[in-house]
């Protein structure tokens, strides 16, 4: 038996000592078609590619970005359009410059399945015109999420078009847009149809992206799950999507405007007015979505790496929160509560995830193994009587490696 060891212990060796292949280079690409800044973010650690999360204006590109380290960890390419938008008939332009700029990147990036990839639309403002662009094509479009632009009119679109799932987020505060009237125009007319929309007031926000990113990407992810067939192969052409029934999911109730803890439920258990309430793809994102509804909340999320290097900005309900971390980090939870306010315990969450309790001030806790993509976490609140609330959501982006396809 000693000759197998010994082979055994050096073909080990030689295993140790030789040099590891490097992971791919994420692959970034150009053109303009039609005076259209056409642009693309490719994962290198993604052999074939699932989806495509595609903005259509006030985006530039970024390899470094959440959207990047989302796509990383969905296996999606990103794709963003940029163009004057002074000129007319801007979303015929824009799916042009779509579909042509697709052509061109699989060619040039060996990456043939781009032109039969679903589509993720996202953006905001003038960036809501995803909309038009994308659901030209409903079958291949998985959702779009926009944030302050005009709802869309279910009432004049296509059948198969007002049926692909869709979020929006509005600011509270009244602004030149006037686009808040959109939600009993538009918004509550579509559900009483039964179609899949979502809808979050973001309060203290006017005409403010604000913190639309935290609810965007894990509504992006879970339509992505439930809509895209596992066992479809990209390169054999598109996917038939599966269809989206609104009993499946789950409802919010956002007509108490005034709270911080809006109640939430699977469809069969909801108590409120099922016709208007939101709907809302699964658990995780309507925990997300009660975050963002939440108002003037006494109790605010804080996040630092352990080791101090970075940390989360002062809250403010117009800012982003974001925070990006490198691979490996852990990171400390806390809270800043509201002096006079009467907290008695706090427990922080990954959606509907527990991460951990802190039962008394300074309300620390470590998250530890961080699994790599984009996390939307908050802090729940327990006053003395039983009262529970919970605080805005923050972003959490881990970085490292796309996930094997084959789990």
């Amino acid at each position: 038996m000693a000759p197998t060891r010994c082979g055994t212990i050096l073909v080990m060796m030689l295993c140790l000592l030789a040099p590891r292949r490097a992971p791919a280079d994420d692959t970034l690409l150009s053109t303009v078609v039609d005076e259209v800044d056409t642009k693309i973010f490719i994962p290198g650690d993604v052999q074939v590619l699932r989806g495509l999360v595609v903005h259509v204006a006030n985006y530039q590109l970024s390899p470094q970005d959440r959207w990047a380290e989302t796509c990383r960890a969905m296996r999606f390419a990103h794709l963003a359009l940029a163009m004057d938008m002074k000129r007319t008939n801007r979303p015929v332009i824009l799916r042009k410059a779509l579909d042509a700029g697709l052509k061109e990147f699989a060619e040039k990036s060996g990456h043939p399945e781009l032109v039969n990839l679903p589509f993720a639309g996202t953006g905001h403002s003038a960036g809501g015109m995803v909309t038009s662009v994308l659901l030209k094509t409903p079958a291949q479009t998985i959702t779009t999420s926009v944030s302050c632009a005009w709802i869309m009119d279910a009432a004049v679109m296509e059948p198969e078009a007002a049926a692909v799932p869709a979020v929006f987020t509005l600011g509270a505060i009244p602004d030149d847009f006037k686009m808040l009237p959109d939600i009993e125009g538009k918004f509550i007319p579509a559900r009483r149809s039964g179609l899949p929309w979502g809808l979050a007031v973001m309060w203290g926000c006017a005409h403010d992206y604000g913190n639309a990113a935290a609810l965007f990407i894990p509504w992006i992810q879970a339509l992505a799950e439930a809509r895209v067939p596992r066992n479809w192969d990209p390169l054999s052409g598109p996917p038939t999507l599966r269809e989206v029934r609104q009993e499946e999911g789950w409802l919010g109730d956002g007509t108490d405007v005034e709270g911080t803890y809006a109640p939430i439920a699977p469809w069969s258990e909801f108590k409120g007015d099922k016709a208007i309430a939101s709907w809302l793809p699964n658990r995780y994102v309507a925990c997300i979505w009660r975050a963002v509804m939440s108002k003037d909340s006494p109790v605010t999320l804080e996040a630092a790496t352990t080791d101090d290097r970075t940390q989360l900005g002062a809250f403010s309900p117009k800012a982003d929160r974001t925070l990006i971390l490198e691979a490996g980090e852990e990171l400390l939870l806390s809270a800043t509560v509201r002096e006079g306010a009467d907290v008695r315990r706090i427990e922080y969450y990954d959606g509907d995830r527990p991460l951990g309790t802190a039962p008394r001030d300074p309300w620390q806790c470590t998250w530890r193994n961080i699994r790599p993509g984009p996390h939307a976490i908050y802090a729940q609140w327990t006053t003395p009587d039983g009262r529970v609330g919970v605080s805005n959501p923050t972003l959490i982006i881990m970085r490292g490696p796309a996930p094997d396809a084959n789990r």
